[in-house]
């Protein structure tokens, strides 16, 4: 009898990747309500075993799925953290990458808010939970770290009664409210309702810039032609990614 091939680490990932984009798919065709552990078995070339070697469930599956997720995102919000400009420009230009991270997998974008459940982290293996906390403190260096470039360059002052983990997550719940609540937008801009949710974003961030007096104030800058140069020049690949998808940011709305 032939010993089963044994794979090295690589192989291992590349396998769990696999099975990763097969759940995604599913995910975008049916929902995360009807994903099956029995349907993500169907949609590879691997056994049941083999696939509950890497998963041990569907919450399991689901935490890892938000992992891959947050890698992703957390590209694009270094790319904003590194760009060259002002700390104020840098972070309305990270909300503008976890917009173009919504427009491009609207079915990760939902995956991240459906692994915060209590019920997934309960059946999830040890090894994604330990991998969800460690991507999450990443991730949220690059926020952190634009926070501490305009304390440090005297633009922003921390409000009375905050400190920089709020502000932090003041920035991120704004970005996160907009984009969730006009999600019917993200994919095209279906006139449906005068919001538009590249426009909203835009006025809701530098509301609450505005608002903590993080400097330059908008009255005293073009943060929308600054902002457009910005993506224009860090993320041109996302941007014909979703122009093909038959969308593009309308920048025209703003004025």
């Amino acid at each position: 009898m032939t010993p089963p091939k044994l794979l090295d680490e690589a192989a291992l990932k590349e396998r769990e990747l696999l099975i990763i984009n097969s759940a995604v798919l599913l995910i975008q065709k049916n929902g995360i309500e009807n994903l099956t552990m029995d349907k993500v078995v169907a949609q590879v070339p691997f056994s049941k075993g083999t696939v509950y070697k890497h998963f041990i469930g569907k919450e399991d599956l689901l935490l890892a799925i938000s992992n891959y997720s947050i890698k992703v995102l957390g590209d694009l919000f270094y790319r904003a953290y590194q760009f060259k400009g002002c700390a104020r420009s840098r972070m309305l230009l990270l909300n503008f990458s976890y917009l173009i991270y919504a427009m491009l997998y609207p079915a990760l974008f939902q995956c991240v808010l459906c692994a915060k459940s209590p019920n997934v982290a309960g059946k999830s293996s040890e090894k994604h939970i330990n991998e969800s906390e460690k991507l999450e403190v990443k991730l949220m260096t690059s926020i952190h770290g634009i926070v501490e470039d305009g304390l440090n360059d005297n633009s922003l002052s921390l409000p009375l009664n905050m400190d920089i983990q709020q502000i932090c997550f003041s920035n991120w719940s704004t970005a996160f409210g907009a984009i969730s609540l006009l999600s019917g937008e993200v994919d095209q801009c279906s006139g449906r309702t005068s919001l538009i949710v590249e426009r909203e974003l835009f006025n809701l961030s530098n509301l609450l810039y505005d608002g903590m007096g993080w400097q330059p104030l908008t009255k005293d800058s073009n943060p929308c032609l600054e902002l457009k140069s910005a993506l224009d020049e860090l993320f041109p690949e996302e941007l014909a990614k979703i122009k093909a998808k038959g969308r593009e940011l309308n920048f025209d709305s703003f004025s």
